[in-house]
């Protein structure tokens, strides 16, 4: 073993320390409000490597409006709950709206979006809206892993000071948490957390100046920190302060720009100093974002009406797609990828791979460089018997994601059986014994591999 993938090792154990940790030494438990079952299964293997059962430590969130009882139970129950979330649920409003129910309601759980598209505008309203961290479906089980570590870990000794400091400014101990800061800004004097929550024991204690100060010194260690702009666009508020106010909303906008409740209170604000044009145009932009996002609920139950059929009646999970995708026709994005690879599904169960390889190259046109869309193109191929075109895409995919096989066990058992019968053989090795180390008891995929590995051993040697 190179030293390289030695440390890479060594790191991996790590973080899979601080998740067993999380479940054994904190009483860890994951919370799903997801229908993605492919992810559901993901986290369940990644515990049964962890040696930890599955049974009470990863639940289901039926419906968002059990969330919120189902959260607080966990609490009731001295668990430590994660909340991993869906970036769209159908019927349910804006994903943002409930996670910033979730943060204003439990102030100390974790919470993971799944997006899939690293869009960077819906990547920092998640964030504005409280989110820990976001999971770009589909991911490894080796970045799931280590994403959740780095969000799970136990706070640092800077962090509990700090969170000491925002407890006692809730009790109105405004001087000791001035005090607890200046200690913290004496290891850590880039520490834009620990000014801000200086600028707000300064603030409540009435000395909005310094407050002021602390802010923008938060803000200069770290130009993409919103709070800091939050806090310096509320201080200002506050003054009576219009011009000022205004400047942090159109700083905190530039950087999270799809925030239409900001959008507004920068047109009213407009309206005030009798600039008409340009609340106008503000007004619009939220009107149209507004709808966008309406028009995206209704084609995500579309979707999920789909998704319930896909088994049973595929050619009405078909209707209902291409109605989503009719629906969204005007704003079809990276986001989409997903509701064109149902459609391919939903195709492919009925036997059209042709049709299914056609709508998959339409999505093209939104991720050229997606591994997911070449690995569909390819199953679709290999369904249709044409392994030499199926092991092209299928190379192609796993060159643009090498981890592609790690995401289940099912799919790197689906990888390997084109790589298989596409004369890709150390390919299909590799990807059976992911499927394998994945989960032990892949019957098929030990058969494959036994297969596979006659075949090359029958084959005469070179030389």
């Amino acid at each position: 073993m190179s030293f390289a993938k030695f440390q890479e090792k060594q790191k991996q154990n790590k973080q899979k320390s601080v998740l067993h940790d999380f479940f054994t030494k904190r009483s860890g438990q994951f919370l799903c409000l997801s229908e993605d079952q492919t992810f559901m299964s993901l986290l369940r293997a990644i515990l049964k490597e962890l040696a930890i059962k599955s049974t009470d430590n990863i639940i289901t969130i039926p419906s968002p409006t059990k969330a919120l009882k189902m959260i607080s139970d966990a609490f009731a129950q001295k668990r430590t709950p994660a909340l991993f979330i869906e970036n769209v649920l159908s019927g349910t409003g804006e994903t943002s709206f409930l996670i910033r129910q979730f943060r204003d309601a439990f102030p100390s759980l974790k919470i993971f979006l799944m997006i899939s598209s690293a869009d960077k505008g819906r990547i920092m309203l998640a964030y504005e809206s409280g989110v820990d961290n976001c999971l770009l479906k589909p991911i490894s089980g080796i970045d799931l892993v280590e994403k959740a570590s780095v969000t799970l870990r136990p706070p640092g000794a800077i962090r509990q000071l700090l969170d000491t400091a925002r407890s006692l400014l809730t009790r109105n101990g405004d001087s000791e948490a001035l005090k607890i800061t200046q200690k913290v800004l004496q290891v850590k004097p880039d520490s834009a957390s620990g000014y801000v929550v200086m600028g707000d024991a300064l603030r409540r204690s009435g000395d909005d100046d310094k407050a002021q100060m602390a802010y923008e010194r938060a803000s200069k260690y770290n130009e993409s920190y919103m709070e800091p702009l939050q806090k310096m666009a509320d201080l200002a508020k506050e003054q009576g302060d219009s011009t000022r106010q205004l400047e942090y909303l159109k700083r905190l906008d530039a950087l999270s720009p799809l925030n239409c409740q900001r959008k507004m209170e920068m047109a009213e604000l407009k309206m005030s100093m009798g600039d008409m044009d340009a609340a106008k145009e503000l007004f619009d932009t939220a009107l149209s974002r507004t709808y966008k996002d309406a028009v995206r609920q209704v084609a995500a139950m579309s979707e999920k009406i789909a998704t319930t059929l896909q088994d049973v009646d595929p050619v009405q999970a078909e209707k209902y797609l291409r109605k989503a995708l009719a629906l969204k026709q005007d704003d079809l994005g990276p986001d989409d990828l997903g509701t064109f690879n149902q459609l391919g599904i939903s195709l492919r169960k009925q036997g059209r791979w042709l049709d299914a390889v056609k709508e998959y190259k339409r999505a093209f046109a939104l991720a050229p460089n997606s591994d997911v869309l070449h690995y569909n193109i390819a199953m679709a191929y290999a369904e249709g018997g044409d392994f030499k075109t199926a092991n092209h895409m299928m190379l192609k995919a796993f060159s643009l994601n090498a981890g592609l096989p790690h995401s289940s066990a099912t799919i790197a058992y689906n990888m390997a059986q084109v790589f298989a019968k596409g004369y890709a053989q150390a390919k299909a090795v590799c990807c059976l014994e992911i499927a394998l180390e994945i989960r032990p008891d892949f019957s098929e995929a030990r058969a494959l591999l036994a297969q596979v590995n006659e075949m090359n051993n029958a084959a005469p040697q070179k030389g």
